[in-house]
């Protein structure tokens, strides 16, 4: 999550949808820098609203460019599954997804870990549930849409994202079973509906 007072924009941070890099370039431009999860890097923009209500009451919050990115149902939750792999998170066992196939991963995992797979969109509204975003990014189209908010925001170097925090390789969607597709699209089906009405255009 990064405020910028100067260049006028909220960037809202969602999980697995490169919130690192993009951060990695817009920081030097924000005043409030949220980039570690422990401190709340990945909150709704209700949750920032109402902890730095201080701070937003000294902008016009019409004149704030916010953005952030969502990114298919599937291909996130994957990407949950998948980086939750890697070692550094074996020593945090209700995280760790090593040890464990995906119908193993929905069983246990995902409601040990509600937090981790909150609706996407809900990062997006407000408290009244309208849509506080000028625009959202579709994940598979992540570089045309920071063209946009590079030229928004004069920021050039959005059009050359550095690759941080990879997803390390791992189960893929050919991979999964009908059923556990139906349970990813079942849970995220409002996650999905918001993004057919509202990604990768221009809004309020």
């Amino acid at each position: 999550m990064l405020l910028s007072l100067t260049k006028k924009f909220l960037f809202i941070a969602n999980l697995k949808t490169a919130s690192t890099s993009i951060e990695r370039v817009l920081s030097p431009h924000a005043e409030i820098r949220l980039v570690q999860s422990r401190f709340g890097k990945h909150q709704t923009f209700s949750e920032f609203a109402e902890r730095f209500k201080w701070i937003l009451g000294c902008v016009n919050m019409p004149d704030l460019f916010i953005f952030g990115v969502m990114r298919d149902p599937v291909e996130y939750v994957l990407s949950l599954y998948n980086s939750h792999r890697i070692e550094q998170f074996s020593n945090t066992p209700k995280l760790y997804t090593g040890d464990m196939d995906f119908d193993r991963f929905i069983a246990e995992w995902v409601p040990k870990n509600a937090d981790q797979l909150r609706p996407q969109f809900a990062r997006f509204v407000g408290a009244e549930g309208r849509v506080v975003a000028n625009l959202i990014i579709s994940y598979d189209r992540l570089m045309e849409g920071l063209a946009m908010v590079a030229q928004k925001l004069e920021v050039k170097e959005l059009l050359n994202l550095p690759r941080n925090n990879p997803s390390p390789p791992g189960l893929e969607r050919v991979e999964l079973t009908a059923d556990q597709i139906a349970w990813i699209e079942n849970r995220c089906a409002k996650d999905r509906e918001f993004m057919a009405r509202y990604c990768n255009r221009l809004l309020g």
